[in-house]
């Protein structure tokens, strides 16, 4: 998101305060307690983002998402950010924004990556895009030389079918982009189904 969590809720809390909203009313137009509302705009929570775009809804806003650059670093604001590009039809966009993470954790300490990993990212809507966060969330740990989250290797962050990600940017079969993408990507994502070369992953 183009602002980090806490600021989010504050301007979210913000505009229900605006519309003489109670936390109580909030809740039931989320569907859920006052007491979860409490806890959310306490900062006590550490919200999804899929939990923040049902408040912003609840609340008549909307959310702006983007790369976790210049805000706090976040695998999960990167998958909103995936997600929405992905909506959009903009799978180069999408893969812009998990190497954007991937140069931002490169210049953090392993704390604030493992911190920045912490909370399972929600689906971008997409299984492969999601095995590919996992795979990035383990190769961003690798690199940082800090444990791999343990959301990164369920069952359903693996493909059961190769997908090669060069031919979804290009939009059409590439079988030489395709092998060399086979022969040098990093096996964290090799292993789970997603083949892209070490290059496609470094800004340029």
């Amino acid at each position: 998101m183009e602002r980090s969590m806490p600021q989010a809720v504050d301007r979210l809390r913000e505009t229900r305060v605006s519309l003489s909203l109670s936390q109580a009313d909030l809740a039931v137009r989320m569907g859920t307690t006052q007491s979860a509302i409490a806890r959310l705009e306490s900062g006590a929570a550490d919200p999804r983002l899929s939990t923040l775009e049902r408040y912003a809804s609840a609340v008549g806003a909307s959310l702006s998402v983007g790369p976790a650059a210049g805000g706090a670093l976040s695998l999960d604001a990167t998958a909103g950010a995936v997600r929405h590009s992905l909506s959009s039809g903009d799978p180069n966009e999408a893969l812009r924004h998990v190497i954007q993470f991937l140069d931002d954790a490169r210049k953090a300490d392993g704390v604030t990556v493992r911190r920045s990993m912490r909370i399972e990212p929600d689906t971008t809507g997409d299984r492969r895009w999601d095995a590919l966060i996992a795979g990035i969330a383990e190769y961003a740990s690798r690199r940082s030389q800090i444990p791999v989250p343990g959301w990164a290797t369920a069952p359903g962050r693996f493909l059961k079918r190769f997908w090669f990600v060069i031919e979804d940017l290009l939009g059409r079969p590439a079988p030489g982009l395709a092998a060399m993408s086979f022969a040098d990507s990093p096996p964290e994502l090799a292993n789970r189904g997603v083949f892209l070369d070490r290059s496609s992953l470094e800004s340029v």
